[in-house]
């Protein structure tokens, strides 16, 4: 059984377990595109050596997150071609795609970033979390980003 506690309800030492909450939605179909589209860059990227596609993911993670979705220009093909498709929106609530987005991000860059500096390694342990991650989400509808999150407020955060 999976209860949801708050350390102002039930004091310390019980684990909080939330998914973030917003008035905001976005459309669940547009992030599972932009999802895939991640997912084929970077496995594009580790079979070829070739990181250009990998430097481009990376510059929309960082519209999407700091100016907001409407700006990503990914989301905006995904956008105009989901409307030539018979696919109808389905919206979930943004506030966890948006933490995703944060995680990409970091994963993004990270991966640009050890690139860049020469260290291969790391930067294809990068790619590889980065696609179980993907992975996680496109089959199992499981939001690693939020499990995350629920670590943090539970054994991280300040009260």
């Amino acid at each position: 059984m999976n209860k949801h506690f708050s350390y102002n309800q039930f004091g310390e030492g019980h684990k909080i377990e939330a998914c973030p909450v917003s008035y905001q939605q976005v459309n669940k179909n547009l992030i599972k595109a932009y999802s895939s589209i991640v997912l084929i860059v970077l496995t594009y990227t580790l079979l070829t050596g070739h990181y250009w596609a990998m430097y481009l993911i990376s510059l929309d993670f960082l519209i999407r997150v700091f100016v907001g979705i409407k700006y990503s220009p990914l989301c905006n093909f995904l956008t105009a071609m989901m409307k030539i498709t018979p696919l109808k929106p389905v919206l979930v609530n943004a506030a966890s795609k948006k933490i995703a987005a944060q995680v990409g991000l970091v994963f993004a860059i990270g991966v640009c970033l050890f690139h860049l500096l020469g260290y291969e390694l790391i930067s294809h342990i990068f790619i590889y979390m980065f696609m179980f991650a993907i992975s996680l989400d496109l089959v199992f509808n499981y939001c690693l980003a939020c499990k995350l999150q629920s670590l943090y407020l539970t054994y991280f955060s300040k009260r």
